[in-house]
């Protein structure tokens, strides 16, 4: 029953009470009128739970929506995510990847500048991005994205590049190029774990 079609029986309910009221001129007796304003009274409480029953159980029996929370839309939501990511991540393994040849020859001018950045190509946006491809590759949505292979090979790829920081903020160019040896050997696995070629045919 719609909700209107509801109110519409209470109040024709609570008019159809008016019919049992003491006529004025037959003037019933003090008690009689007020047994009958109680009996008006508990008849209208009555019609409106069991109304208001009506309408929750209407209520409770609507089909929830569709909506997904992302993970469950399954393969639309994992390409979406790709379109999304991709470009972004591929942008900031490539910049990333260009660091070798300075590092190789001591400078670190253009690691301060990977890492500082805030565009695509650098580290910030690059993280943010490689993070969020990564948890899209799920099953379900109540997966722990700590658990997902994907989201594994990112935080250890992640980890080693974050170990060149501190020797950046020193001027340590010998212990960055290792952190950032180490991080290289990481790529090829990360890209792998997000569908995206390795890193000698990334484009």
């Amino acid at each position: 029953m719609k909700t209107s079609a509801i109110y519409s029986l209470i109040l024709a309910q609570c008019l159809s009470v008016n019919a049992f009221a003491p006529n004025a001129q037959t003037r019933p007796s003090t008690s009689l009128k007020v047994q009958s304003e109680n009996s008006r009274r508990n008849f209208i409480k009555d019609v409106s739970i069991f109304s208001l029953a009506g309408l929750s159980t209407q209520i409770t029996n609507i089909a929830p929506a569709n909506a997904s929370g992302g993970a469950t839309a399954g393969g639309a939501y994992l390409l979406s995510a790709k379109q999304r990511y991709n470009e972004r991540v591929k942008a900031g393994i490539l910049g990333f990847a260009a660091l070798g040849e300075s590092l190789s020859s001591g400078s670190l001018d253009e690691t301060k500048t990977y890492f500082a950045s805030e565009e695509a190509g650098g580290w910030k946006d690059a993280s943010a991005a490689g993070y969020l491809l990564a948890n899209a590759f799920r099953r379900s949505s109540t997966t722990p994205p700590d658990s997902l292979p994907s989201v594994k090979k990112w935080k250890a790829f992640a980890a080693a590049v974050m170990e060149m920081e501190k020797p950046l903020k020193k001027k340590d160019a010998k212990n960055v190029k290792v952190a950032y040896d180490k991080a290289m050997g990481l790529l090829d696995a990360y890209l792998e774990g997000v569908e995206l070629p390795p890193l000698a045919e990334l484009k």
